[in-house]
């Protein structure tokens, strides 16, 4: 006797998979994904208010998603990874890889689409609001940038995982109980965590923060090293004429292994005299590759290496065998960037300074026994034209409120800013 096609486990298998490719599945996936990333679109616009507006968008965003079935969340996944992260494939473009372009895209859209199926998987709005909370928490390869505390950040509220938890808790009860009950306790939720300014710590002397714009195609040819450097030189002397005690350039701002430079070196010594220098640049010994920040102050030089590499981008996080593989293959067997074992401080006049070369500056790590100021340094020209600068930016005004910490952003590829709690 013969089975119909449809009983089979296959047949059940391939409806189940279609279920998913249902047109309002992912228009509805779509619409949520756009209530919970407006946030990071609206902020390319710079107007005052904007984030509490975005905010009231990612608050029906929760609502939606946590009514959703099972297929929504996989939808609402997928495009969300697609409007927060399609930035991290453009760096492809600088190691001739731009074809594979959409291919990264796909395959990040697919990562957070899994991982939103896995949460929504069992349809329980408990553990659904849960994930949301602790979203920052699951982090593909080590990035952790899913974190919706960013929603509050440039509100009238307090960004931290308490005032999500309170919305959350309300939106569920407005679900599961009763819906006037839920938004009472959310406008109360608000009420109570509403953000009251404290003044602002900065540093106790002048600090010039520049900002560069220079294409990351540009940075490593050698045709412009001597350009790039020159104009470092002058902003340096620009900021001595300015009275600064200190002037910070961006990472990579001499792109070049500046432990080997031994006469620019000399001529940073010389400068320090007169004002402190922090610039990114390369650092080597042993053989080993570092992402540094290097200190020049009264004629003494301290070098800082990164502490947290990007994934994919400064280390493969993969066992060695696929590493090495994937070094050959893209990265024309270069390997890994090597990492400092600790977090790296220093001195001002008596001041304690964190370190930070951009990623690692929005991560928890950095932010170790809670310093009172960070001089960060990021460039940004690997991902530009992009919403990257502004996710970025979120992140670190979150971790500057949950530490503490004012933090001091110097920047190539979009604006450096001072970042108060």
């Amino acid at each position: 006797m013969k089975l119909a096609s449809n009983s089979l486990p296959c047949g059940s298998f391939k409806k189940k998979l279609v279920d998913y490719f249902t047109l309002k599945f992912i228009i509805n996936g779509f619409i949520i994904s756009i209530l919970l990333s407006l946030f990071i679109f609206l902020d390319i616009l710079n107007l005052k208010y904007i984030a509490n507006l975005s905010l009231i968008s990612a608050i029906f965003g929760f609502y939606f998603l946590l009514k959703s079935s099972r297929q929504i969340w996989f939808w609402s996944g997928v495009f969300t990874g697609l409007f927060w992260f399609y930035w991290i494939s453009f760096s492809l473009i600088y190691y001739n890889f731009a074809y594979l372009i959409p291919i990264e895209i796909l395959g990040i859209c697919l990562i957070y689409g899994f991982i939103f199926l896995a949460a929504g998987w069992l349809e329980n709005i408990y553990i659904k609001a849960t994930f949301l909370l602790f979203a920052s928490y699951i982090a593909p390869f080590g990035f952790d940038w899913l974190n919706f505390e960013l929603i509050f950040v440039d509100t009238f509220f307090i960004p931290s995982i308490y005032t999500l938890a309170l919305v959350l808790i309300s939106i569920v009860i407005a679900i599961k109980f009763n819906i006037y009950f839920g938004i009472s306790l959310l406008i109360c939720s608000l009420a109570i965590n509403y953000n009251y300014k404290t003044e602002p710590k900065s540093l106790p002397f002048d600090i010039s923060l520049i900002s560069t714009n220079i294409s990351q195609d540009k940075i490593w040819e050698r045709s412009t090293k001597d350009k790039i450097i020159k104009n470092n030189l002058d902003m340096i002397d620009q900021a001595i004429s300015d009275g600064s005690r200190i002037v910070v350039l961006p990472e990579s701002a001499f792109p070049l292994f500046l432990d080997h430079s031994e006469i620019l070196l000399s001529v940073l010594k010389q400068k320090s005299y007169q004002i402190a220098i922090v610039a990114g640049a390369l650092g080597t010994n042993d053989n080993k590759i570092y992402n540094s920040a290097y200190l020049f102050d009264k004629g003494e030089i301290k070098r800082l290496d990164k502490l947290i590499l990007v994934p994919f981008g400064e280390e493969i996080p993969l066992p060695n065998f696929i590493k090495n593989l994937i070094n050959e293959i893209f990265f024309d067997s270069a390997v890994d960037y090597s990492h400092a074992n600790s977090v790296s401080d220093y001195e001002i006049d008596g001041v304690k300074i964190r370190n930070a070369i951009c990623y690692e500056a929005t991560r928890d790590e950095l932010f170790v026994d809670k310093p009172k100021f960070m001089i960060a340094i990021t460039n940004n020209a690997w991902f530009a034209p992009s919403t990257q600068p502004n996710l970025q930016s979120k992140l670190l005004k979150l971790k500057a409120y949950k530490y503490k910490t004012t933090i001091y952003h110097s920047v190539n590829g979009s604006p450096s800013q001072m970042i108060t709690p």
